[in-house]
């Protein structure tokens, strides 16, 4: 069985850029979705990646380097036992 980090990455980005912001993030293959919003975030990110270092990777050194992207915060998606 494969270990999977699911994720969702909250993402403001500079006024005008959201459009470039969404089709640069949609190209990287750690992202599953990508949602854009109205409110204090601009985009939603559903990632998949194998690791919590791998999630390091991706969001310090790609998604924050991506040119507009102000802020992110994110959500690690918890899983609970099914037997209780």
């Amino acid at each position: 069985m494969i270990d999977l980090v699911v994720s969702y990455t909250l993402a403001r980005v500079q006024p005008a850029k959201d459009v470039q912001v969404y089709y640069k993030v949609k190209e990287l293959p750690e992202v599953e979705e990508v949602i854009t919003t109205y409110g204090e975030y601009d985009i939603i990110i559903k990632v998949n990646v194998g690791s919590l270092e791998m999630l390091d990777e991706f969001v310090f050194h790609k998604l924050r380097t991506i040119e507009g992207v102000e802020a992110t915060t994110t959500l690690i998606h918890a899983d609970f036992p099914k037997d209780r």
